[in-house]
């Protein structure tokens, strides 16, 4: 046989064992890449999820702590809040119960030095109110007592006591029979001590001064019959 093919043959042979073979190693290694895939993704699935479960851990911590920092800063102020408003309803307390402190010790202080006072001068106080009224008893009854008096110079006979707003008015000549008229009607107040004209009796005293004086004539038996009929018959 010829060398060369002889040759060729036992290539060709070769040939074809070794597609035999990678044949059988591609299916044997089809037949073994699931396999292979899913212990890869088996081996692959617990760190991947263990990667991720620690990542979702760490972000739910992130996040649980800055949602702990955003209440604790929530209930910090709204503590601050409660502790100002506390803190302001203390001081109004504490400043009332300070000020009706001061008042009670005030008016206590008052009581007391209204009393040391009334003590040292109740007596001078009881003789003031005394003289007092004894110097109005002594005014009326000198009221009454003065046309009486030696020093008076009409006659007490012409003198009408009044005692409002003035005392006396006298009709100088009134019970003199040798005089046919009345020499003038005198308004006449009596002041003793050193008591003064009211403003009543100042008024009367301007009026007169004035001449804002007249006579007048008012009859009754005219006019009030008309005001009730009968009543004067």
């Amino acid at each position: 046989m010829d060398p060369l093919l002889l040759f060729l043959l036992l290539l060709f042979m070769l040939a074809v064992g070794v597609i035999i073979t990678l044949n059988t190693r591609l299916v044997r290694l089809r037949a073994e890449v699931p396999g292979m895939i899913r212990s890869g993704i088996e081996d692959w699935r617990p760190r991947v999820e263990e990667e991720i479960t620690r990542r979702e851990r760490l972000r739910y911590h992130e996040w649980h702590e800055r949602e702990l920092e955003t209440v604790l800063a929530r209930s910090q102020h709204e503590a601050l809040l409660q502790a100002h408003q506390q803190f302001q309803q203390w001081c109004e307390h504490e400043l009332l119960a300070a000020r009706r402190e001061q008042q009670d010790l005030a008016m206590r202080e008052a009581r007391r030095l209204l009393a040391e006072w009334k003590s040292e001068h109740e007596q001078q106080i009881r003789r003031d109110a005394i003289q007092r009224s004894q110097a109005v008893t002594v005014g009326k009854v000198t009221e009454h007592l003065v046309p009486h008096l030696p020093n008076f110079q009409f006659n007490p006979k012409d003198a009408r006591f009044i005692g409002s707003p003035i005392d006396f008015i006298i009709f100088d000549g009134l019970n003199e029979e040798e005089e046919r008229q009345i020499r003038e009607v005198i308004f006449l107040e009596i002041k003793t001590g050193a008591s003064a004209l009211t403003r009543r009796e100042r008024l009367v005293r301007d009026a007169i001064r004035a001449g804002r004086v007249r006579w007048m004539e008012w009859s009754g038996s005219k006019m009030l019959p008309t005001a009730n009929p009968g009543l004067f018959e």
